[in-house]
């Protein structure tokens, strides 16, 4: 069997999915690395804060708990319910960020160990994660910013005019 380079009149034909060689060609550039390598402990830090802040919620939400429960009203009411459930619900705003960007971290430790084009994608891929994530929760945040802003017109325009500042 003669191979396609031996036979200048053979159709062209392209590896479209990349090489299968594994050689330096599929090895990422020094340059990207550094690049990457640069906001790995930036990245690192701010996880670590986050597990951090999710520790400390953590601890506010049992010690709010003894103290509503050992303190002096003997009962817990629903403000105090409502305080703890959005703790809660903020405990799980921090985990999936603090985790991507931990996993970032170790999958640029790995590029940095590898130089593989896999690594890198890996590193990408929990990057665009992380970014998603923030994107559709800073809609989220902005949609309910908008509720909120009208809410709030809504009940001062109402108010002004139960107590007839417009009557004049």
């Amino acid at each position: 069997m003669e191979s396609p380079l031996s036979n200048p009149y053979a159709t062209p034909s392209a590896n479209l999915y990349g090489s299968a060689s594994g050689g330096a060609a599929d090895a990422v550039s020094p340059s990207t690395i550094a690049q990457l390598a640069g906001t790995k402990p930036w990245v690192r830090f701010i996880s670590v804060l986050m597990w951090i802040a999710i520790c400390l919620i953590i601890l506010g939400i049992i010690i709010a708990g003894a103290a509503m429960t050992l303190g002096a009203s003997k009962s817990i009411g629903t403000p105090e319910l409502i305080l703890i459930g959005a703790y809660g619900v903020m405990i799980f705003f921090y985990i999936y960020p603090a985790m991507k960007m931990w996993k970032f971290a170790n999958r640029v430790k790995s590029l940095m160990a590898t130089r593989s084009l896999s690594d890198l994608d890996a590193a990408l891929t929990e990057q665009r994660k992380l970014w998603k994530f923030v994107g559709i929760f800073t809609i989220i945040t902005l949609c309910i910013y908008l509720v909120a802003v009208i809410g709030f017109v809504a009940l001062g325009a109402g108010a002004a005019l139960k107590s007839g500042a417009f009557n004049r």
